[in-house]
């Protein structure tokens, strides 16, 4: 059962990159600990031998200067080795250590030679085995002063020893040192070092695989609400938390995708549905009277049964058309050729399009200019905009309205200002009269009309703007921004507005 479990945390642990992630960064951390471990012991076993170097030095200079003061008669070589003896009980520890092996594994071990001709025997001074020793020296080129390490048979440790010429060509004095106590040091201390290092880097693999492990759990759970969210259902959003962080941030930005992605699949659904509403009369009336006309003998009675097909054919393909605009311009993808024209004779041309439409219904329709209005704008669409503002005075404004169209120009901008006197905006349908179809009780239309209008405006840069005038009446403002250079002007073709309709 145990084994199990244990299989069971170890499949789910290797699945996850917490433990890769983990593994990786405390692999470098154990490098670079371990070389800083390593500088330390080095720094610290350079001091030892430096204060062995230097003890070494000064006594071989102190032993010299005795050997060559001392007369070489009966007693020099009891003197030079009393006084060899004194140096070396100094680093030796307790001179009245019985144990042999105790002084070696805790003190120090000194030795002190001095070699001649054949005929003075060496003095020696240290351990009782001192052919191993002298073999050992004979073996070793002591061309300069400075200590250098010897091997002897025997011991564990190399001996730093010192070589001095009393004369030249003469006796040759030599002095070495194992410092066991110190070399028993930096054993425990390298050993201390090893085992700090395990603890901190295991330590340091743990703390970073539970920080890496919590915070991948914050990505599973967005990785959980990305995997549950179906069509039908787009309410699920992945907590934030607390900190501030990448993950946070990343979560943050998830729930904002998620509450676009709503948005827009509501938008698309209102869209479906009110196009789907929209388009089924216009398609049952087309159907009705095609199949009509097909059988009728009248000729002149098909005909215009076939005409009135066609004009329920052409709102459709205006309710098409108009949607698609729409639906470009709020995912920012409207397709714009923009040309420098006057705005203000561009406003006056629609105008003129619609005086004899307005005069039909017994409108008044009034068009002022300050100024010419010079601006960059997609004159296909400017025009379809102008006409739904012409065709919503039509229908809105109300029989014997009095209409007034501005153009003026402020700092860096353009206005088109549409007033009448009619009835103005519904109260509940001011805040909203700019949305996509949204439309009063009694109207005919299909509420894309102010919408493309806003719609057109934003994608050139500027603003659409409504609200009810205090005398009575609706205004409608309409920005777009003035070109800030001056561009060779276009020709606005009469075609233009004849095909915007």
């Amino acid at each position: 059962m145990l084994s199990r479990i244990g299989n069971s945390i170890g499949s789910s642990l290797y699945r996850t990159a917490a433990w890769r992630l983990a593994l990786r960064s405390t692999l470098v951390f154990a490098a670079g600990s371990a070389a800083v471990f390593l500088a330390m012991y080095i720094v610290v076993a350079h001091t030892v031998r430096e204060r062995s170097d230097s003890w070494l030095v000064g006594e071989s200079e102190t032993l010299r200067q005795v050997a060559l003061n001392t007369p070489r008669d009966a007693l020099y070589d009891r003197i030079v080795k009393e006084v060899a003896e004194l140096a070396s009980q100094e680093m030796s520890g307790d001179p009245d250590e019985k144990d042999a092996d105790d002084k070696r594994a805790q003190g120090n071990t000194v030795f002190f030679a001095q070699t001649g001709d054949s005929s003075h025997p060496p003095v020696w001074v240290g351990p009782q085995d001192s052919s191993k020793f002298l073999e050992a020296l004979r073996s070793v080129d002591f061309s300069g002063n400075a200590p250098v390490s010897l091997r002897v048979s025997g011991w564990p440790e190399p001996f730093r020893v010192v070589a001095v010429e009393m004369r030249p060509g003469a006796d040759h004095l030599y002095l070495g040192l194992l410092d066991s106590g110190a070399a028993h040091l930096l054993r425990q201390l390298l050993l201390r070092f090893f085992l700090g290092w395990v603890f901190m880097v295991a330590l340091g693999f743990l703390i970073t695989l539970l920080g890496l492990r919590r915070m991948l759990n914050r990505v599973d759970a967005i990785t959980g609400a990305a995997a549950s969210i179906r069509t039908g259902d787009l309410s699920t959003r992945v907590p934030v938390g607390r900190q501030q962080d990448e993950v946070a941030r990343l979560a943050s930005t998830f729930n904002n995708m998620l509450d676009r992605i709503s948005a827009s699949v509501n938008q698309l659904r209102t869209l479906t549905d009110s196009v789907a509403h929209d388009l089924k009369s216009p398609i049952t009336s087309v159907r009705a009277s095609l199949e009509i006309a097909l059988s009728l003998e009248d000729r002149d009675q098909s005909q215009e049964l076939v005409a009135k097909a066609i004009d329920h054919l052409d709102r459709m393909s205006e309710v098409i058309t108009t949607s698609l605009d729409l639906a470009e311009a709020d995912g920012g993808a409207l397709r714009l050729r923009p040309q420098s024209v006057d705005l203000t004779e561009l406003v006056n041309r629609i105008a003129e399009f619609y005086a004899p439409a307005f005069a039909d219904r017994h409108q008044r329709l009034a068009v002022t200019a300050t100024a010419p209005a010079q601006v960059a704008v997609d004159v296909s669409l400017c025009t379809r905009m102008l006409s739904n503002l012409m065709e919503n005075e039509l229908r809105y404004s109300g029989p014997g309205a009095q209409i007034s169209v501005a153009v003026s120009t402020q700092p860096g901008i353009a206005c088109i200002t549409v007033e009448d006197n009619g009835p103005g905006f519904a109260a509940d349908l001011l805040p909203r009269v700019f949305q996509r179809f949204v439309k009063g009780r009694d109207s005919e239309g299909h509420g894309l009309g102010l919408a493309f209008v806003s719609a057109v405006a934003g994608a050139h840069g500027g603003r659409a703007t409504a609200c009810n005038r205090s005398q009575g009446g609706a205004q409608i403002v309409v920005e777009f921004p003035l070109t800030s250079t001056p561009q060779p002007q276009q020709q606005i073709a009469p075609d233009n507005l004849l095909t915007s309709r």
